[in-house]
């Protein structure tokens, strides 16, 4: 049988055994999931820190407006999202447990719990 990681040739010692050891298997998948997590994380990681800004300003409230300009000053990217949701008769953009709708210039922040 051939190595998947190395191309090596081995005998397997089980039926399903698909690697020569261990540490071939384990750097195969963390070079999988790290291909995967470069490719998202032009998304993943301004959405990320999106969160964490309405985390941080959202402490302890529920519902607020916000100025668009103060966003800004605080890093946040208004071109990613995670999803559209819908709060009493408006719907907008949601980033994880928030929902944005914007009333310009300022953004009604929902936390939806």
């Amino acid at each position: 049988m051939k190595d998947p990681f190395t191309n090596e040739e081995f005998e397997p010692k089980r039926l399903n055994q698909r690697f020569a050891n261990s540490q071939n298997r384990i750097k195969y998948y963390n070079n999988k999931a790290n291909k995967l997590r470069r490719e998202k994380a032009f998304v993943d990681k301004p959405l990320s820190t999106n969160h964490k800004i309405l985390n941080d300003i959202m402490k302890d409230k529920d519902d607020e407006n916000f100025h668009e300009e103060f966003l800004r000053g605080k890093g946040y990217n208004f071109e990613v999202y995670n999803g559209t949701g819908k709060s009493k008769n408006n719907t907008g953009y949601s980033v994880y447990n928030y929902i944005l709708i914007f009333k310009t210039p300022y953004v009604n922040i929902i936390r939806n719990t």
